[in-house]
């Protein structure tokens, strides 16, 4: 309830003013590529790369079959250049040339698996860059330039509306600072401080309880020990604690009642909460002087108010029917003196209370000002809600304190 709630709108709005950027910004990068793309270049280097993976696929396959070939030679020499059981072949020649063969075919296979991991390797970059080349080459045909040009310019557009609505939530946030920032901040502060009291004083009632409740003198002294670990040097006596914090909390609560009217007086203007007035006009047509005395001075308070509150609010003029014979004035003349609103004179039989509070009984934008407190009309919603507003009457001037209006009469 209390908050700058434009500040928080300001926040999603430059929130959803980056996303429309990073938006315009990739479509733009993606038109740039899409112009500065070579088709054809892309297209024959796609072509001239699907042959060199056709090529290194059929290269790849012979060098398998040789290794394959290899593998069964090596296999076969080693066969013949073991020592066996017979004397006679561990010296003969046929032995001999099988050992040569084992080390021939050896470094054969070696060179082919090598030749091999060389080929893999080749034929996976081309693979890989047969895949960038087809992907963009897709990317180029699925592309429609136009729809994009179309898109950044709706998205520009939007976002230019956006940059509007936020520099004027933006003044309105600083609105709202420059007026209600501190006023809030003040209550802020009381409001937390009540809050903080009212946790002293149930944790100095669970103490007084504990000791109530303690059996001996050690377990006293544990719990005054550990009222001041609670509440800080030399803070021992939760009696002591328990009265000085229910004397602020008094004192903290007037105050933050005082602060929490001030702001909402303050919100009620700032928000536009306030649309239409009934103005109580008998009330505002005497003056209280000392001795608890009221001087009856006509309309000249009226006059100077009314026109001010009709350049603002629709305003609702109510009159007891008595004003008639005090003014020695018909209703008509009474409305042609205050052209800007509506007058209402209650007939002889009613007086304008409760008409004055049924006036904004149904509609939460409409309040009353009256200096009367209504203790007889406590349900009617005008005084439910706090929606009476007093005007003090000083002998050159009127106030009224919530809708900040101070004029000389």
């Amino acid at each position: 309830m209390y908050s700058n709630h434009n500040a928080k709108r300001l926040v999603s709005l430059k929130g959803e003013i980056t996303v429309i950027n990073a938006n315009i910004q990739n479509m733009r990068a993606d038109l740039d590529w899409f112009e500065r793309f070579d088709h054809e270049n892309n297209h024959a280097k796609l072509a001239q790369v699907q042959r060199e993976t056709i090529a290194a696929r059929e290269q790849l396959a012979r060098v398998e079959q040789s290794i394959k070939a290899s593998r069964a030679e090596l296999n076969s020499a080693k066969s013949v250049a073991e020592a066996g059981w017979s004397p006679l072949h561990w010296f003969s020649s046929e032995r001999r040339v099988a050992e040569r063969q084992v080390s021939t075919q050896q470094e054969r296979l070696s060179q082919f698996k090598n030749r091999q991991v060389g080929l893999v390797s080749g034929l996976g970059e081309s693979q890989r860059e047969e895949l960038r080349l087809s992907a963009n080459s897709q990317r180029y045909r699925g592309f429609d330039s136009l729809q994009a040009r179309a898109t950044i310019t709706q998205l520009d557009n939007e976002m230019q509306r956006l940059q509007g609505v936020a520099e004027e939530v933006r003044k309105a946030s600083a609105h709202w600072e420059a007026v209600a920032g501190e006023v809030y901040r003040n209550w802020k502060t009381t409001h937390d401080q009540l809050r903080a009291t009212e946790r002293d004083i149930i944790d100095a009632e669970c103490f007084i309880i504990q000791l109530d409740n303690a059996q001996s003198s050690f377990t006293k002294r544990m719990v005054h020990e550990d009222c001041e670990i609670r509440f800080g040097a030399g803070q021992r006596s939760p009696d002591r604690i328990l009265k000085d914090r229910q004397f602020h909390q008094r004192k903290l609560e007037r105050e933050e009642d005082k602060r929490k009217r001030r702001l909402r007086d303050t919100l009620r203007l700032l928000e536009n909460e306030i649309r239409n007035l009934v103005v109580d006009g008998n009330n505002l047509c005497y003056l209280n002087e000392a001795g608890g005395k009221r001087r009856f001075i006509g309309l000249v308070v009226l006059k100077a108010l009314v026109p001010h509150l009709a350049a603002t609010y629709g305003v609702t003029l109510v009159f007891d029917p008595g004003i008639r014979c005090q003014l020695d004035m018909s209703d008509n003349a009474l409305q042609a003196m205050f052209p800007q609103v509506r007058v209402l004179v209650m007939p002889p039989t009613l007086t304008a209370d409760h008409p004055v509070l049924a006036a904004a009984e149904f509609d939460v934008g409409t309040y009353v000002i009256s200096n009367d407190h209504y203790s007889d009309y406590p349900d009617m919603a005008a005084v439910r809600e706090d929606r009476v507003l007093h005007a003090v009457i000083h002998r050159d001037s009127v106030q009224i304190p919530q809708l900040q209006v101070l004029l000389p009469h």
